[in-house]
């Protein structure tokens, strides 16, 4: 596991296996649909679900193999702080928009931001 995700990475694994069984649910709502527009409205559902599913997985493949930027949003003014693929705890980044200047924690396995002095 990717440190600094571990929560991340619980809740898109969570979010993948529902995915996966509304894709298995609306397939067989489809099967057995009689009428045809209901029928297409599950094939539309299950091809939502199976895109979601690809898309989580794309992302957890992404932060397993560290190549997922570890990005916050500054606590004083809202802008992205970027501090790139494979931070390390303790990199210090600055708000581009506000100046503020914050840190890189772990918070039981999960990176976070704290405020630095100016």
């Amino acid at each position: 596991m990717r440190e600094g995700y571990k929560s991340v990475l619980e809740f898109l694994e969570a979010d993948l296996e529902i995915e996966e069984e509304q894709e298995h649910l609306y397939n067989q709502l489809a099967t057995v649909s009689k009428d045809a527009r209901v029928k297409e409205t599950f094939q539309h559902l299950a091809r939502a679900a199976k895109g979601h599913k690809e898309a989580i997985g794309r992302i957890i493949k992404d932060i397993e193999s560290d190549n997922h930027d570890v990005s916050f949003y500054c606590l004083m003014c809202g802008w992205e702080i970027n501090f790139g693929k494979m931070p390390s705890v303790g990199n210090e980044e600055r708000c581009s928009l506000c100046c503020q200047k914050f840190a890189l924690v772990d918070v039981d396995n999960d990176y976070a931001i704290k405020f630095l002095p100016q």
